[in-house]
Order: C-alpha cells, then structure tokens, then sequence
C-alpha cells in the first residue's frame, strides 16, 4: 500500500462514511470529507490531501467534475471519480480533466484498493 491521505467528496454522508470506512479498514489515511464543492474546495485548501475521490453529481453550481478542474488548477491534486453516471457526454468531460481513475458505484473494496493504490504511484 502507497503511503498519502485521501479526502472524498459525496453529497451522500452515509456514503461518504461507508467509503472512509472502507480505506480506513485498508490501511489508508483518510483526511476529511465534503458534501458540495463549496465545502470541498476550502476544506482541500487547508488539508492538501495527496489524492481527492471525487463525485460527479453534486449539489450546487459546480458538479464534481467542475470542482475536480479547480482542484487540479488551485492545488495541482489528483483526482478519481467515484459515480454511478456512465453517460458518455459526462465520461467525455471527466477524462478531460485527466482522473487517475474513475470507479462506478456500487463497487467492490477490491475495485476501490486496486484503483487508490494505482492512483497513489503517480
């Protein structure tokens, strides 16, 4: 396991907990969670975690991929997706942002630790 600290962003808190739980469980170092990329962006800025989970369908003005864009440009963070959208308009979008990965809900703990641990080698 690559050494880091995680941040997740999900308007879901119940599953932003089951996802923290889950990469604490794994050995990995979660820093905080967001539910909106209001939240989010202040919070990354104070913590700079090493890499941001990142869901797509947020609530706001910005969605997740639109918040992923001002981490990458504010903070040089990387990011993963994490969604249950598979529409290709969306896709296009996210692989313009050059994600280290993106996990489609609902996954498994081996899709998630195979992704963050590729992720984390960057």
């Amino acid at each position: 396991m690559s050494e880091g600290t995680i941040f997740i962003v999900e308007d879901n808190p119940v599953i932003a907990d089951l996802i923290s739980w889950r990469l604490t469980e794994m050995g990995y170092r979660v820093v905080g969670t967001a539910e909106d990329s209001t939240q989010a962006l202040v919070r990354i800025e104070e913590i700079r975690p090493t890499l941001v989970l990142m869901d797509i369908n947020l609530p706001g003005e910005m969605d997740g991929i639109d918040t992923a864009v001002e981490i990458i440009k504010r903070f040089s963070i990387p990011i993963v997706y994490i969604s249950s959208i598979l529409d290709s308009e969306i896709m296009e979008r996210a692989k313009k942002t050059k994600p280290l990965g993106y996990i489609v809900k609902p996954f498994t703990d081996n899709q998630l630790r195979a992704t963050i641990e590729m992720a984390l080698q960057e």
